[in-house]
């Protein structure tokens, strides 16, 4: 097996087996949670203009290094809350997330997670935005010069939770862990439903410009990895694929909508 084969396999292995979740949230040592309170909806601008993606020491599905093009937009500042969702749901009348009746993973200031990919776009859709695609998923945790982390290059313990159990860490990352364009918990909250369609080999085939995705599919692209993983799947360039109807408690989502070549004053 090649070296970004065996990483590959590594990854999966190593994500699946966070499937398993035992109750309660406990924080690394020595760091003490802020819990900030859900921001309803406040997004972070990204401006115009290429990036790198991508990376050449990963598993094969993030190779090659490319620069990228994207148009202006904005997203989330923070992952989706359940308080946020749970507003949704008394506007629209949408079904329950999975774990609805699990205190430990049903509390306001956590992100909402047990939702599928079908969930996430409706909730988007309810408020004029759309989920991100990978590409904008990537720049805005990256920034324009391909951080490896959203904060720099190195793993820094004290900006992201990893290896943890339980329930995820509450919306708003932890301070310092910021991207550069400002959003927060893009490594060690939850892994995050994008746009797109998953190709394994789409980073190779992509136009330059605004990538979308494969045109068709069934597993959708998430990214960010989550509080459960360790700080290698935590990276800006780290992709992996769930089926749009798995509803998972490591996976929630964000928003993303066009927005002008400048930010309003």
């Amino acid at each position: 097996m090649s070296t970004g084969g065996a990483r590959a396999a590594i990854l999966t292995a190593a994500i699946l087996a966070c499937l398993p979740a035992t109750p309660g949230w406990t924080a690394t040592p020595g760091w003490t949670a802020t819990l900030t309170p859900p921001t309803g909806g406040k997004m972070v601008f990204v401006e115009a203009g290429s990036f790198i993606q991508g990376s050449e020491d990963g598993p094969l599905q993030e190779i090659p290094v490319r620069r990228i093009h994207l148009d202006s937009f904005r997203i989330d500042r923070d992952e989706v809350s359940v308080r946020e969702w749970e507003r949704f749901r008394s506007a629209t009348g949408h079904r329950l997330s999975k774990y609805a009746s699990d205190s430990a993973l049903h509390s306001s200031r956590l992100p909402i997670t047990g939702i599928s990919w079908h969930d996430a776009a409706a909730y988007c859709r309810w408020r004029g935005a759309r989920l991100p695609t990978e590409a904008e998923w990537e720049k805005a945790a990256r920034g324009p010069g391909g951080r490896r982390y959203p904060w720099g290059d190195a793993f820094d313990p004290a900006l992201a939770t990893h290896g943890g159990r339980g329930a995820p860490p509450p919306v708003g990352g932890r301070p310092g862990g910021e991207s550069p364009y400002g959003a927060r918990g893009m490594a060690g909250g939850v892994w995050e439903w994008t746009h797109d369609f998953w190709g394994e080999f789409y980073y190779r085939e992509s136009p330059a410009r605004n990538p979308q995705g494969p045109p068709s599919g069934f597993l959708h692209t998430i990214k960010g990895g989550s509080w459960r993983n360790a700080p290698e799947m935590l990276r800006a360039a780290t992709r992996f694929r769930l089926d749009g109807i798995i509803r998972w408690k490591i996976v929630g989502f964000r928003c993303a909508k066009d927005a002008p070549s400048s930010p309003s004053p």
